[in-house]
């Protein structure tokens, strides 16, 4: 469906680190599949397929990074708008076998995501716990980001007071809560998405990624009538949030 994130690609140059790392941490099995110019290895929980790891291509930033797909209905059209709202298409829309169309692009204040348009549009499955279950993006400038993500998903808005921590936004389509924008929060922070995780203890999780050789750096924290999150980052200096809801 437009407007929903529907895959997660871990980004880096050691992606059989990551894999180690992750099916460690959260069980994630490795499903390869055959594509054109090679193998890619998808991150499967269970039956379902939720993202994918890719080594660090060509000009790609070279640090480990989370490359968020967003679902549209057509992405050369999406990468000609993103580029009028002051954006910048790095990888202009191809094909990916039969599967569907795909573009590299950037937001107005730097923000890296992937349009995605499908050959075949499927419903997004409930979260179970070990799959993504939201994405957050930390922002220079709130206000314009949901302003430029508002066009271009098609996002209806929403505003929370989050106290301290400023208002947070929520991007909705269908209906449904797709995402959410807030302001950055620590020194140095980067302008990006971050995907969140499922899982059925923040706690436990938190403290098994410490121990795997992860860096907590948001230590469990309860969220009024959202649940319990926590902000890690891997060996490899990638951010990722859990969440149990």
């Amino acid at each position: 469906m437009s407007g929903t994130f529907v895959w997660f690609e871990y980004v880096s140059k050691d992606i059989a680190k990551a894999q180690g790392f992750f099916g460690e941490l959260f069980n994630w099995g490795v499903k390869r599949v055959p594509m054109p110019g090679g193998e890619y290895a998808m991150i499967s929980v269970g039956e379902r397929t939720i993202g994918g790891y890719q080594v660090t291509p060509p000009g790609a930033p070279p640090e480990a990074h989370w490359l968020t797909h967003l679902e549209v209905s057509d992405a050369r059209a999406s990468s000609k708008q993103i580029e009028s709202l002051g954006g910048k298409t790095l990888k202009p829309a191809f094909a990916v076998g039969d599967f569907g169309t795909m573009a590299i692009v950037v937001d107005p204040h730097g923000g890296s995501f992937a349009l995605w348009q499908p050959t075949k549009s499927d419903a997004r499955p409930t979260p179970v716990d070990g799959t993504f279950c939201w994405n957050e993006l930390a922002s220079k400038n709130p206000a314009a980001s949901v302003e430029f993500y508002a066009k271009v998903g098609g996002y209806t808005t929403s505003a929370m007071d989050m106290g301290e921590m400023g208002t947070y936004h929520v991007l909705e389509s269908g209906g449904q809560p797709r995402a959410g924008v807030m302001k950055q929060m620590m020194p140095g922070q980067s302008h990006a998405w971050l995907p969140y995780v499922q899982v059925a203890n923040a706690d436990a999780t938190a403290d098994k990624a410490r121990k795997l050789g992860a860096t907590v750096v948001v230590p469990p924290t309860d969220i009024p009538n959202v649940g319990r999150f926590s902000v890690l980052v891997d060996p490899q200096g990638c951010a990722l949030g859990i969440l149990k809801p």
